[in-house]
């Protein structure tokens, strides 16, 4: 059953991504300084590049991608016991609710949870419970 959800989430996620790729967008990547973002609350990312440094680093930030009435909102929430907690959200029910240890926040993880096989299998299950 989970490996079920975890596949429609990975092929929901690649659409909204993909739908979006040929669009242009109406404001360049986002960045603050970490000061201004916690008085602020969560960055918000306008596309990929400010949705992975962000996660690299563990920097409190979301994207929210939709496309034909389907909407995904990807969270990074910062640190919690010493593991980034990490969640995406199609709608409003939470399709990943993950958390990465410090050495995991890398980009082969990030294109993993984006559906692209990665050989990040036994990290993403392990930080998201799987």
């Amino acid at each position: 059953m989970r490996n079920t959800i975890t596949s429609v989430m990975s092929i929901l996620v690649v659409i909204l991504f993909l739908s979006g790729c040929g669009q242009k967008q109406a404001a360049p990547s986002t960045t603050t300084v970490q000061g201004q973002q916690a008085a602020a609350g969560p960055l918000k990312c306008n596309d990929m590049p400010c949705l992975g440094q962000n996660f690299r680093s563990c920097t409190p930030a979301e994207l929210l991608m939709s496309s034909g009435g389907q909407s995904v909102t990807i969270t990074i929430h910062g640190f919690e016991n010493e593991r980034c907690h990490f969640t995406m959200v199609f709608g409003n029910v939470t399709a990943g609710d993950c958390y990465f240890k410090k050495e995991n926040l890398n980009n082969q993880v990030l294109n993993q949870l984006f559906g692209n096989k990665e050989g990040q299998d036994a990290v993403i299950a392990e930080a998201c419970g799987q």
